[in-house]
């Protein structure tokens, strides 16, 4: 129990600091911000697979058996990835390729999600 709760506090600052930086990627980074809105938004999107992992260790606390991990993180790296493009839709601008991206992205949480639910059950 003890472990569990040590793994969601961690998590959850893993997942506040994917959050900031995918916000503000420019905290570690010292690179001129890109005048092409595609790699504008592409930059923020690293930091959504930190915010993923920080979601995995918050709600999913196991390894075994593998097949239900590799389904919740799959489901939680894509959703951190979704959101941090989102996000970067929002704040630099929008091309018809992000919207491509956020389909696939979409597709693939909603897969991850009922693979996953089927290994539970």
């Amino acid at each position: 129990m003890e472990n569990k709760i040590i793994l969601q506090v961690v998590g959850f600052i893993i997942l506040f600091l994917g959050g900031v930086l995918s916000y503000n990627p420019e905290l570690v980074s010292s690179k001129p911000i890109p005048v092409d809105t595609f790699q504008a938004v592409e930059r923020r999107v690293r930091w959504g697979f930190l915010m993923g992992t920080g979601m995995l260790l918050i709600f999913h606390h196991q390894i075994t058996p593998y097949f239900f991990t590799v389904a919740a993180l799959g489901m939680t790296l894509t959703l951190g990835a979704l959101i941090s493009r989102v996000m970067g839709i929002v704040l630099d601008g929008s091309v018809l390729r992000h919207w491509m991206w956020v389909a696939i992205e979409l597709i693939m949480v909603i897969g991850f999600g009922i693979w996953y639910a089927k290994q539970r059950t």
